[in-house]
């Protein structure tokens, strides 16, 4: 059996970016037989998930010390379990995931982001508005999340998402904006997932506007408790947020991932210019190296402008 499968591999990624929402370390990832093993450090707690690919489907097995830690990352995941049916379902073509849901009227908006687990570079949300006519064309033109694309194919589609959506925002916030508001809200003890969930309030709200009639809106679940839905509800009278996991399988939040991905290339493609020379995505140790050149020959300093100063990345520059 071939158990790295792409809607395998797909659904790895996903739970590692859920982890790595947990904590400013970064998510260590190792292949092991039949499976791939997560290894998440938040402060002295570690906690290790392995996840297997068998001919009974998928199995989550946790390791570590039973740590409070755990139970975090156990809820972030929602789990226990993800079924082999539905791995094979988010490695195709999205959907309509609200098309159940009550009053459903066929018009709504996603939102997702990119660049939270990269080292350098910005932090990008996006949010589309389409309804199920247009979903249908984003469907025939292979439109699914940003991850199973080329940049290439991403900027492509994200041209053709801007012409037929009903409404779109993308909302991009650059390294010494974002180490700006991660220490303002590390003083009032907060979190990453703060920052995150006004990122999907503000590119939602944003694309609301500019569709008024939309009514339904669906954002990809990150945490269980954020003021995501009661914000936008508030704002917005007769909106109905939904947050769910895996949420990419949408072509609203998959249109969203790319319009939020071909975003991050563009203002990666700026700082690479400011650098002189390419900056590497991610959060391994290529951009370790790159920042540290960067260090060496515009000065520390600097950095403030080019990468996200609280990752574990810079105790090693």
């Amino acid at each position: 059996m071939d158990w790295k499968t792409e809607g395998f591999l797909y659904i790895v990624n996903k739970d590692k970016e859920k982890l790595q929402a947990l904590t400013p370390e970064p998510v260590e990832v190792k292949d092991v037989n039949y499976g791939i093993q997560l290894k998440v450090k938040n402060g002295p707690d570690t906690v290790s998930l392995t996840i297997y690919n068998g001919k009974k489907g998928l199995k989550y097995v946790w390791g570590g010390s039973e740590v409070p830690f755990k139970e975090v990352c156990r809820k972030a995941l929602s789990l226990g379990g993800v079924q082999a049916e539905e791995a094979a379902a988010a490695s195709g073509p999205s959907g309509i995931l609200l098309e159940n849901v009550p009053n459903f009227d066929g018009l709504w908006a996603g939102s997702d982001e990119s660049g939270k687990g990269d080292f350098i570079g910005p932090l990008v949300v996006a949010a589309v508005v389409i309804d199920t006519a247009t979903a249908r064309e984003f469907q025939a033109l292979g439109i699914r999340d940003s991850k199973e694309l080329d940049d290439k194919k991403i900027h492509e589609l994200a041209e053709a998402i801007r012409a037929k959506a009903k409404s779109v925002a993308v909302l991009p916030m650059k390294p010494a904006g974002y180490n700006q508001r991660i220490a303002q809200l590390k003083a009032q003890k907060k979190t990453l997932n703060d920052l995150l969930a006004n990122g999907h309030i503000q590119a939602q709200a944003k694309a609301i506007e500019g569709c008024p009639q939309c009514h339904f809106a669906l954002v990809d679940q990150f945490s269980r408790h954020n003021p995501i839905s009661t914000t936008l509800e508030a704002r917005f009278p007769g909106l109905k947020v939904y947050q769910k996991p895996r949420a990419e399988r949408d072509m609203a939040v998959a249109a969203a991932s790319i319009l939020a991905r071909d975003e991050f290339v563009r203002v990666m493609n700026e700082l690479s210019a400011q650098a002189g020379f390419t900056l590497p995505k991610g959060g391994g140790q290529q951009a370790t190296k790159a920042a540290k050149r960067l260090a060496t020959e515009q000065g520390r300093e600097a950095l403030i402008n080019f990468v996200k100063l609280h990752f574990v990345n810079m105790t090693r520059i």
